[in-house]
């Protein structure tokens, strides 16, 4: 699977892909810390997918998921 960003937060990979409908996921290892980060950007701008375990980001909302994303990794 190839993804479309990474982002380092505390050293854990945050990977990003788009999705064909317009919208992107977001996935990462287990880790308590950089989950609540992700979760805290992604809650209320798409759905958890439970079956993947990662956030399906609404198109309307990637640009800002993405920018906080790369807020908190310092890129």
């Amino acid at each position: 699977m190839s993804y479309d960003a990474i982002y380092y937060i505390k050293n854990v990979p945050v990977y990003v892909r788009q999705l064909p409908s317009g919208d992107i996921a977001v996935w990462h290892p287990i880790h308590e810390l950089v989950g609540n980060i992700v979760e805290n950007i992604c809650r209320h701008h798409g759905r958890w997918n439970s079956q993947y375990n990662n956030w399906i980001v609404f198109s309307k909302f990637k640009s800002p998921v993405l920018n906080s994303l790369s807020e908190v990794a310092g890129d």
